[in-house]
């Protein structure tokens, strides 16, 4: 990781933190770009970035003219996302198996850069996968990590081995959260091919960012894309009083 982009993590988990203590409540305003450059000796660039990544974390607001402030966000610890398809699987009493359709290190793409927080012409490792029960389709996965963090984990048996006890048994990087959305969409050609269906046959999307800790800070470790059959799958959000 280069010196900038430490810098630009430095300054969005302080603010970040700060928000999350209470010590900058809402309505509080953000220090400018200017007062950030001049504070921990960044460019323009540098700070505006890390307000950006503020912004679209949903930690500031931005109004032209005006100085970002904190905006009134939903608890973030309201909500306990549960996943786990092997699980599900398991507990049916069938038996889960993967196929691997891609796994190779690649220069990132200009939206894999924006979420991963990595910059132009890094690398990133992509694995693909769809997972099984009893041999039917189950659903279609798209992980990209940044390749700098995970050197050589393309050499990994994904097949017989999870990809998040690769990252924090291996790679010692302990996961740390989600920040995730769903939809119901329309399923993709390409999508219907591998998972056996028609297209256009609804199903479920989701796309998130995973954050781990790396170096005492959480940074985004994963971007995924993952397409669910709906009549197989159970997904549960539960909210915590």
């Amino acid at each position: 990781m280069n010196r900038r982009q430490t810098k630009y993590y430095t300054i969005k988990q302080n603010i970040q933190n700060m928000i999350n203590s209470g010590e900058m409540p809402i309505g509080s305003e953000i220090p400018s770009e200017t007062e950030l450059m001049n504070q921990y000796e960044v460019s323009r660039v540098t700070a505006r970035r890390a307000l950006d990544e503020l912004y679209r974390d949903g930690y500031i607001e931005k109004i032209q003219g005006k100085r970002a402030y904190v905006k009134e966000m939903l608890n973030k610890d309201g909500f306990t996302l549960v996943q786990s398809y092997t699980d599900e699987i398991v507990k049916k009493h069938m038996i889960p198996s993967r196929r691997i359709l891609e796994c190779v290190v690649r220069k990132a793409f200009p939206e894999e850069t924006a979420y991963l927080s990595i910059q132009e012409g890094d690398y990133v490792f992509s694995l693909i996968r769809i997972y099984y029960a009893n041999g039917d389709p189950l659903c279609y996965t798209h992980s990209v990590l940044p390749y700098d963090y995970f050197n050589d984990i393309e050499n990994h048996n994904f097949l017989n081995s999870s990809l998040y006890h690769i990252i924090e048994n291996e790679y010692l990087v302990k996961i740390k959260s989600s920040k995730l959305s769903l939809k119901a969409v329309a399923t993709p050609r390409i999508i219907a091919n591998y998972l056996s269906v028609d297209i256009d046959t609804p199903i479920l999307f989701t796309k998130a960012v995973t954050y781990g800790i790396i170096g005492d800070i959480e940074r985004p470790i994963e971007s995924f894309q993952t397409y669910y059959l709906t009549d197989n799958f159970e997904y549960t959000l539960t909210k915590n009083l």
